[in-house]
């Protein structure tokens, strides 16, 4: 047996102190960690597991890269992948349940609602239940059954589409181990929180193998008025096989991963007044009562891995299905005032009857307007595909290239059937529905049938490494649009898309410790299907340059700047677009997004003890860059008269996060610390208004652990250590609050 040595820091991008895994607990350090793995010497390399090919590789790109090993994951333990990421430079995150059930990602500047500009793949292919033709992502794979989450912005992104503008994220499931070895995870804190994960699996000669389960659920942080549960449950079963051909002169690796999951949540948009979430952030009125997503998710995905010499084939066949039922308040039985209204102005004459019917204070009367409409918003979405990409290193004199060629044929679809029905409030804050009132509000589906290629040349000259690329897409999408009543075909729009993606980039070792790099790409999110005809693709030219710097610790500094000729949004419910635009785009012109990623990391000895210290900052900045109305409220109100020079809503000016920690081998205790400034509700210039800003805010959460046996380690964390109030969004209706203080204590065995 030979041994396999494989690269596994915790922040790989120079500039994020890695994690090294010390004999007996979670630790922090600056050197990348080593793991040996056993291994015939013939055997398939597992090395693309990883998309941005480990330390080494991620230390000559020419963009931003990070690697969050399972060391790293294991620190927080985390289950929100906000958290997860808040030590990202680069990215930019509006949390909304606390939990991540639902996340909001963005990457320099892109949106981040439902995470609908940023490419989110598993395992390398696209996670999204309809990545082009509804890429708001309502499902989000579960990072507590993760052992890897990758985040990498710049030319490299070219390779991932379709959103190519902010970056990728690439979350890595649990391996298959070689030797036969499983895991119990039992977790339980506030709020009833209970997490329950378990593995086992291992390799019996070419034949290898993983099962895993996982449950999580709380009665959640808030308090209903009427009392029920707030939180949520979800499950999630996965099993992996493998199996490896074995030849003189190449390899083959067979690989099938299945994947069943579901959620139970009691999750909704309504908000509170300014003055109630003063007075109680955590309150929820009783007319969110019946607000609910049920939804299960499955997934086929089959890989086979080729290697021979320097070449190597990788083909991916995946099928993954959602459906889901999202019960949720809607609006009062009215078009004269909205929910937004009243819980931005209750005191109003107009509003303060539909205010207190909203907190059960009384109930409805006998006229329809003050009936509630709750609808569902039911959907079912596909997403199925093949990919394909060959590896080649050529080595020529002093040059050598490391070649990929990547051919996608990707097929998605949605389809919607959303209802409603009026519902009156009872005193004491029971919903009762109106016979009656039951009807479809839309019937339609939606279809992408997209054909990426590309081709990269990442070219090392001495201790420079250029990299040059090109991707090309051909995307049709259909909207059939069907009769609310009988369900009759009623129209059918199609919208055909051809797109060619430039990009190079470099990155130059000047001395042993100091290297620059720059980049320039043409960036791209596709256009969704519409009804309009004149919708057009995001398309953006992408700009960055910085240097890295080891000696004193790790450090890297980059500017970016995506210059859009395009710009557009999405409506969705949640930034308060009407139930009837939700998934309609819309263009807004030129716009600018530009700032700095920073990040710096050491590691001190103190005697045998170490403490590390990694911080990560974010200035980011994004303007409209000409005149027109928002008509949908796609960019952040209907009718709102956006000019140029307006600053782009929920893009926090600010973002820095601290981590440290100490350790001797046996105990660890960590820390990390969020800083986000203040950010707008809406566009707009100067100061922000106190009606349209949602306040900055610190947050900081602590862990710590400690290694019984070899086999048996005890842990703890906190989340919201102070227990800081704070508000996350005000969209759509009203103030919604970070994550309460929540501690949490666990066990892990391994056998």
């Amino acid at each position: 047996m030979s041994k396999l040595l494989l690269n596994l820091p915790l922040f790989s991008n120079p500039g994020r102190y890695a994690v090294k895994p010390l004999a007996l607990a979670v630790a922090l350090a600056t050197a990348p960690s080593v793991m040996a793995v056993e291994a015939n010497d013939d055997e398939v390399a597992l090395d693309n597991v990883y998309i941005t090919g480990g330390a080494d590789e991620i230390s000559r790109q020419p963009g931003s890269a990070t690697l969050i090993d399972d060391v790293a994951l294991d620190t927080f333990e985390y289950t929100d992948i906000h958290r997860v990421l808040n030590a990202v430079p680069g990215v930019n995150l509006q949390e909304e349940d606390g939990y991540g059930l639902r996340p909001n990602i963005g990457l320099r500047g892109t949106a981040p609602e439902r995470s609908k500009k940023v490419t989110v793949m598993e395992d390398g292919v696209l996670s999204g239940p309809a990545p082009y033709s509804a890429p708001a992502a309502y499902y989000f794979p579960n990072v507590s059954r993760m052992s890897a989450v990758e985040v990498f912005k710049g030319p490299s992104t070219i390779q991932y589409g379709p959103a190519t503008i902010g970056g990728a994220i690439n979350l890595v499931s649990r391996p298959i181990p070689f030797n036969r070895e499983g895991e119990v995870d039992v977790q339980y804190g506030s709020f009833n929180f209970q997490r329950l994960a378990a593995h086992y699996g291992g390799q019996q000669g070419d034949f290898g193998y993983l099962i895993e389960g996982l449950n999580v659920s709380t009665d959640g942080f808030k308090d209903l008025d009427t009392g029920e549960d707030t939180g949520f449950e979800r499950n999630d079963f996965n099993l992996k096989t493998s199996y490896q051909l074995q030849g003189s002169e190449s390899s083959q690796l067979f690989q099938l991963k299945l994947g069943y999951a579901d959620e139970n949540s009691d999750e909704t948009y309504l908000g509170l007044t300014k003055d109630d979430f003063d007075d109680d952030a955590y309150r929820r009125y009783a007319a969110s009562r019946l607000d609910n997503m049920e939804w299960e998710h499955t997934q086929i995905h089959l890989t086979h891995q080729f290697e021979m010499n320097d070449f190597t084939l990788t083909t991916d066949v995946y099928r993954n299905g959602f459906e889901r039922d999202w019960f949720k308040l809607n609006s009062f039985n009215t078009n004269d005032v909205s929910l937004s209204e009243i819980l931005a102005n209750p005191d109003d004459p107009q509003n303060r009857s539909f205010y207190q019917i909203l907190t059960g204070e009384r109930a409805s009367g006998q006229s329809e307007v003050e009936e509630l409409r709750i609808g569902n918003n039911g959907r079912e979405f596909v997403s199925q595909g093949f990919q394909t990409r060959a590896n080649y290193v050529l080595n020529s004199a002093d040059i050598t290239h490391d070649v990929e060629v990547g051919l996608r044929i990707h097929q998605d679809e949605i389809k919607r059937h959303h209802t409603e029905q009026s519902y009156r409030m009872l005193q004491g804050g029971d919903l009762q529905a109106v016979d009656g009132t039951f009807e479809s509000t839309t019937r339609n589906k939606d279809e992408a049938t997209a054909i990426a290629v590309y081709i990269k040349d990442d070219i090392q000259i001495d201790n420079t490494t250029i990299t040059v690329g090109v991707r090309h897409e051909e995307i049709e999408t259909t909207r059939t649009v069907y009769d609310l009543v009988n369900g009759s075909k009623v129209s059918k729009t199609t919208l055909n898309q051809s797109i060619t993606l430039p990009g190079i980039g470099v990155y130059s070792q000047l001395t042993e410790s100091f290297g620059v790099l720059g980049g320039v790409h043409k960036g791209f999110t596709a256009a969704t299907p519409s009804s309009s005809a004149d919708i057009q693709p995001e398309e953006s030219i992408n700009y960055e340059f910085g240097g890295r710097y080891s000696g004193y610790g790790q450090a890297e500094v980059i500017a970016f700047l995506n210059d859009y000729n395009q710009f557009s949004g999405t409506c969705s419910f949640q930034n308060g677009c009407d139930n009837d635009l939700v998934d309609e785009q819309a263009n807004a012109g030129n716009a600018q997004v530009y700032g700095v990623e920073a990040s710096w990391g050491h590691e001190y000895q103190l005697s045998n003890l170490s403490l590390p210290v990694s911080t990560s900052y974010t200035y980011s900045r994004g303007e409209f860059g000409e005149d027109f109305t928002d008509t949908s409220g796609a960019f952040g109100e209907a009718g709102l008269d956006i000019e140029e020079g307006y600053r782009i809503a929920y893009l926090p000016e600010h973002r820095l996060n601290v981590q440290t920690g100490l350790t001797n081998g046996v105990w660890a205790v960590h820390v990390s610390a969020l800083y986000q400034s203040e950010v707008r509700n809406v566009p707009g210039k100067g100061s922000i208004a106190e009606e349209d800003k949602v306040d900055a805010y610190t947050v900081f959460d602590l862990s710590g652990s400690y290694q019984v046996t070899k086999q048996l380690q005890l842990y703890s964390t906190v989340d919201n250590l102070l227990g800081n109030e704070y508000v996350v969004a005000v969209k759509p209706y009203g103030f919604r609050p970070g994550k309460d203080r929540s501690v949490n204590v666990g066990a892990k065995f391994k056998f």
